[in-house]
């Protein structure tokens, strides 16, 4: 999808529920060196990823939400997440086979986030 079409989704989507939720999972800080070997390993495998421009960061994240007629707007990228984990599920996560290079899944939860916005509803994303 492209950034436009995100955008008209965006808008289209704030505008027509007096109140709503709106969550994302999504690319971040593509900007940095890893996210610019993920971007050359994907055109690589003929794969362009439409509208990466827009994923330069967490706060690019939540502009594009706010600047798109939503209320408020939060991301995290996901090793924050993990971090929140309970510590017998990282455990668990951790002992799986393809897991042998944490470095390796730590850079690449940081290049992931969860964005969501919410409009007209005061306890909804807390």
């Amino acid at each position: 999808m492209s950034p436009e079409q995100s955008a008209n989704l965006l808008k289209w989507a704030a505008s027509s529920f007096e109140t709503a939720m709106f969550i994302n999972y999504e690319q971040v800080n593509m900007d940095d060196r890893f996210g610019q070997i993920m971007i050359e390993n994907l055109r690589r495998r003929q794969c362009d990823l439409a509208g990466v421009e827009t994923c330069k960061s967490l706060e690019s994240q939540k502009e594009r939400l706010l600047s798109n007629g939503w209320e408020t707007a939060s991301a995290v990228d996901m090793m924050e997440l993990y971090s929140k984990l309970p510590q017998a599920e990282v455990s668990r996560i951790e002992s799986l086979e393809f897991l042998d290079e944490m470095e390796l899944l730590e850079q690449l939860m940081q290049h992931y986030c969860l964005c969501w916005a919410t409009k007209g509803g005061h306890e909804l994303g807390t």
